[in-house]
């Protein structure tokens, strides 16, 4: 039973290798052949060159996040440190209140 397979698959092969010997000595098939890989030859490369400039603008994305998140921490230092003068200036209001308050009752 294996044998006969294998004769079938044989059988099948020069079948099909006597067709492309048929296609390929047709001037016609052989041009479409040659036309159709020139197309996609000029396919992969165009290909290639959307590839790469997605690829260059994800990197300029990625760059222009990275700097935003740089800006975003220098943003976020500056209001806790605007939230700690904030807060040494309340002090600083009481402390002064504190020594007006002992100024009058010296007076």
């Amino acid at each position: 039973m294996g044998e006969a397979s294998g004769k079938i698959d044989l059988e099948k092969l020069i079948l099909y290798s006597d067709d492309l010997v048929g296609f390929l000595k047709d001037k016609k098939d052989l041009n479409n052949l040659e036309h159709s890989l020139q197309h996609s030859k000029a396919l992969r490369s165009s290909c290639d060159a959307d590839f790469n400039e997605v690829q260059n603008l994800l990197q300029d994305y990625e760059k222009k996040v990275d700097a935003c998140k740089q800006k975003t921490e220098v943003a976020y230092s500056e209001v806790v440190a605007d939230e700690e003068i904030d807060l040494l200036q309340r002090e600083l209001d009481g402390v002064i209140e504190t020594e007006s308050l002992f100024m009058e009752e010296l007076r």
